[in-house]
């Protein structure tokens, strides 16, 4: 078997274990540290020049295991492997947020990829010092004060309004309320606290002019995903049929506060268990895959 064969089934492993966990088809490329294709599907191609541009761009910078989604409103992230390679990986549809379920994965196929590239990249080279210069530094070290690390950003969700509203435009004052927000620097956080709007109000309402192309949802820092409702469930949901008893407690923690774990954790649900009640949730417009 061929180097080109292996990277197409380490891809398709991927691809099939990926594609489940986000209810939709990954798109995959595996690219070298010098912005070499090992593997490319079709369905990225359109993005080949970028890609290759921003791996030989940033590969130094980034660090094993770090990812990085430079392109808003598409979603296409690059996921740091190794000091080897990036994977990349693209979907049409669904929440650029959902693909960072692949850094809980991506590790398991660091030393299958690295076998397959034989080239090792340039270790850094650092410049020598004489005597007479090293003594001058060492000398200067103790006069210089500790510059203090700017923070990463926090994470959150940023709504962005793309087109304008005209003056003569009806809309319900909840939703002018909420879209006037949507300026980018306000957070999904910022929206419900100054708007006095329920957090699945508002998603409800984004939700609704994403799928009209009205409105761009974007993200920073380092996310994690929080369950949020799209509706409110009355307390005889269960006997009316809207959810199962599962489903039910499950929803009373979709308060945007609990990860998926802390849920699992607090109402003693077997991780794939509860991995597949989410899931379905989701698909059924019950809850909403927040990041923060």
């Amino acid at each position: 078997m061929n180097s080109r064969d292996e990277f197409y089934n380490i891809s398709s492993e991927i691809i099939s274990e990926l594609g489940p966990i986000l209810s939709t088809r990954p798109y995959l490329a595996i690219v070298d540290f010098e912005g070499k294709f090992r593997y490319i599907e079709s369905e990225m191609e359109k993005y080949t020049e970028f890609i290759t541009d921003f791996v030989i761009s940033n590969f130094r910078f980034l660090e094993i295991g770090d990812h990085s989604m430079p392109i808003s409103g598409t979603n296409l992230a690059f996921f740091k492997l190794s000091k080897k390679a990036i994977i990349t990986i693209y979907i049409k549809k669904g929440l650029i947020g959902q693909l960072l379920i692949f850094k809980n994965l991506m590790m398991k196929y660091q030393l299958k990829i690295d076998s397959l590239i034989l080239e090792e990249p340039p270790e850094k080279s650092v410049t020598p010092v004489d005597l007479f210069q090293e003594s001058q530094i060492i000398g200067k070290i103790s006069e210089l004060q500790p510059e203090p690390k700017a923070e990463p950003p926090k994470a959150a969700v940023v709504p962005i309004l793309l087109k304008k509203i005209g003056k003569k435009a009806k809309f319900p004052l909840q939703e002018v309320v909420i879209l006037n927000y949507c300026d980018g620097k306000n957070t999904i956080k910022d929206i419900t606290r100054e708007g006095n709007i329920k957090r699945w109000a508002v998603w409800s309402i984004l939700n609704k002019y994403k799928k009209k192309g009205w409105v761009d949802i974007t993200y920073t820092g380092n996310p994690t995903f929080h369950p949020v409702l799209t509706k409110e469930i009355p307390a005889m949901a269960v006997q009316l049929g809207i959810v199962n008893k599962k489903e039910f407690e499950i929803s009373k923690l979709c308060n945007g506060d609990n990860t998926i774990k802390d849920i699992q954790q607090a109402l003693g649900i077997d991780q794939d268990e509860i991995e597949d009640t989410i899931k379905k949730m989701e698909k059924n417009n019950i809850i909403h895959l927040e990041i923060q």
